[in-house]
């Protein structure tokens, strides 16, 4: 979510391997983590600190089974007044753990051929990346190992942990986008320093005008260039997935490279490339206008 990554000042999560976009519709450079349009003057009169009370998220991690795959999932219940647009819960080892304990790691350490050390900094992060009103539960988001892309593969290594920092992102009285934290160890909330996110982001660039514009919970310009215009929509659906590629259609894009239930590629008659595709672990619609290289 992209609140996370505009606001978490001094964030030392990384993340690596797979991702959830195909290869063929990932932008070919990197996308800015910090838009120029977001608004970061904090809206007088609201404020993200304790806004959403712990205890108003029922959370759980439970084992899941999708398409065949174990995993072991995040998820919760917003009984927050306070639409929530993301969610992650990082767990820290337990102290005074033996090494009958962590051997719960073993396979995953002889594969990744880490040190008793590296098993030592182990840590777990929950998430859920989809948008939760009021009364809403979100469910079936993987958990993984050091805010990476590999998933927590049993209950038993998800067992050796306990909650450290939950990180919310929340959409304020005003309407913008606001991270709060809760530190589970001493009780204590905080907020972004940066305040209030502009949620419905959009450009008036030439390359931007080729593509509808899109309506969603959130929406995010994560690149705009003379090059490559892309956006993330996110609290999206399948339905909105396809009724948004009949507007890109209307809008020219009809030379069909792939089209599918979660992916539509096509070039207009200039030679401008669109990709749309659709996560539906996430509920993110993404989009770009490329010019496409004539060398």
């Amino acid at each position: 979510m992209f609140i996370l990554t505009s606001c978490k000042a001094g964030s030392d999560i990384q993340s690596s391997g797979p991702t959830d976009i195909p290869a063929e519709s990932a932008p070919p450079a990197s996308v800015s983590a910090e838009p120029d349009n977001a608004d970061e003057t904090p809206v007088a009169g609201f404020s993200a600190k304790d806004a959403v009370k712990i205890e108003e998220i029922d959370w759980s991690v439970e084992e899941s089974l999708v398409d065949g795959e174990r995993f072991i999932s995040f998820g919760y219940t917003n009984n927050s007044p306070y639409t929530i647009l993301d969610l992650e819960i990082r767990f820290e080892q337990r102290e005074n753990l033996t090494a009958e304990d962590l051997a719960a790691f073993d396979e995953l350490k002889a594969e990744r051929e880490w040190s008793d050390e590296d098993v030592a900094e182990i840590h777990i992060e929950g998430a859920n990346h989809k948008c939760a009103f009021p009364g809403d539960t979100v469910s079936g988001y993987p958990c993984n190992i050091n805010g990476t892309g590999t998933w927590v593969q049993s209950m038993a290594q998800y067992e050796l942990m306990e909650p450290d920092m939950a990180t919310i992102c929340l959409i304020g009285d005003d309407g913008k986008g606001y991270v709060e934290y809760y530190d589970f160890k001493s009780n204590i909330y905080g907020e972004s320093s940066q305040g209030g996110i502009d949620l419905h982001q959009w450009s008036d660039s030439e390359l931007a005008q080729l593509l509808p514009k899109a309506e969603s919970v959130a929406v995010q310009v994560d690149r705009d260039d003379e090059e490559i215009f892309y956006f993330t929509a996110y609290g999206s659906s399948a339905e909105s997935f396809t009724a948004y590629v009949e507007e890109v259609k209307k809008k020219g894009f009809t030379m069909v490279d792939y089209e599918g239930p979660d992916t539509y590629r096509a070039t207009n008659g200039n030679g401008v490339k669109a990709v749309i595709t659709f996560d539906s672990m996430r509920n993110e619609l993404e989009g770009y206008v490329e010019i496409e290289d004539k060398e």
